[in-house]
């Protein structure tokens, strides 16, 4: 496939789309799947790029220069394949991505596979993907599989990954339990994320699991790279401080419309006390910040002997 032109990388976290409304795919992904989405996904990518000095993956790739497959599980429009050749402008890539639905995918472009597919299903043998990929990636998907389906999706992905090839599970540790919160908002966003994850089979600890989860399923050389993912004070780069905290509250304001009859406990009691909690929380991480973990988990597939 051929191999996409490098583009200039920005910064600008500035929203451009404000919605708080759902469509296709809820009730397997927790956070919004829709075309105003993108925007907030893509200020993500590269406000995460801050966090990791522009790495988008950490194993250290092949040094032949031969053409490497990827796939990126849950690719959303697709940015962080697009953004990999920029990165790897003399590596020859072959771009795939799958996701769960299509909304979010772009107009055709050469060099770029999306398909839509659930992962939690094996990939269709008419593909041809059987130990096929040198690397699949995979982001954030902490709010969109359950707790239970994390076994079976590493399995398809082991069986879609060659021999000796690399997969990164990219998740954050969102609470740290040794270190609780003591200033009030983000004391209430940790329940929130509990309420948000358990309410629905998910699991928002998934991140400190990952290297057990990769080794129950067959994969070896399980290892792990941590970067400090600052937001608002503690934002590495300081013209992000103020839009990083803009863009992490900006992700949690849908959930007004998933929120019971007695609301959040200890959060909120009404949609309205929900934001008016996210304001708050954004103030509190643009004075003092919030620095939970990046993790980069990485595994490969068993060589051939």
């Amino acid at each position: 496939m051929e191999v996409l032109q490098p583009q200039a990388a920005k910064l600008d976290l500035t929203p451009r789309v404000k919605t708080t409304a759902f469509s296709g795919t809820e009730g397997v992904y927790m956070l919004p799947h829709h075309v105003q989405e993108i925007d907030r996904l893509q200020r993500q990518h590269r406000f995460m790029k801050g966090t990791t000095d522009g790495a988008l993956l950490v194993s250290k790739l092949p040094s032949d220069q031969r053409t490497l497959r990827v796939l990126d599980s849950g690719c959303a429009d697709g940015t962080w394949l697009l953004d990999l050749p920029t990165h790897h402008p003399t590596q020859p890539w072959e771009l795939h991505g799958v996701d769960i639905g299509s909304s979010l995918f772009p107009p055709k472009r050469p060099g770029l596979d999306l398909r839509q597919h659930d992962i939690r299903e094996p990939f269709p043998s008419s593909w041809g993907w059987s130990n096929y990929f040198d690397v699949i990636h995979q982001r954030l998907l902490v709010w969109g599989l359950a707790d239970s389906a994390w076994h079976s999706v590493l399995r398809n992905q082991l069986e879609a990954l060659k021999p000796g090839g690399w997969i990164e599970l990219v998740e954050v540790e969102w609470i740290n339990p040794e270190k609780p919160h003591n200033l009030p908002e983000l004391h209430k966003h940790a329940l929130m994320q509990q309420w948000s994850t358990k309410t629905f089979g998910m699991d928002i600890d998934i991140a400190y699991k990952l290297e057990d989860l990769l080794a129950e399923a067959g994969f070896v050389n399980v290892r792990k790279k941590q970067f400090n993912h600052g937001y608002g004070a503690l934002a590495r780069r300081p013209e992000q401080k103020d839009g990083s905290a803009e863009l992490y509250v900006e992700c949690f304001r849908s959930l007004d419309g998933k929120m019971p009859p007695d609301g959040i406990p200890g959060v909120a009691e009404t949609p309205h006390d929900f934001h008016v909690f996210l304001d708050r929380l954004e103030a509190e991480i643009k004075k003092y910040g919030f620095q939970p973990k990046l993790n980069f988990v990485c595994a490969q597939k068993a060589a051939e002997e």
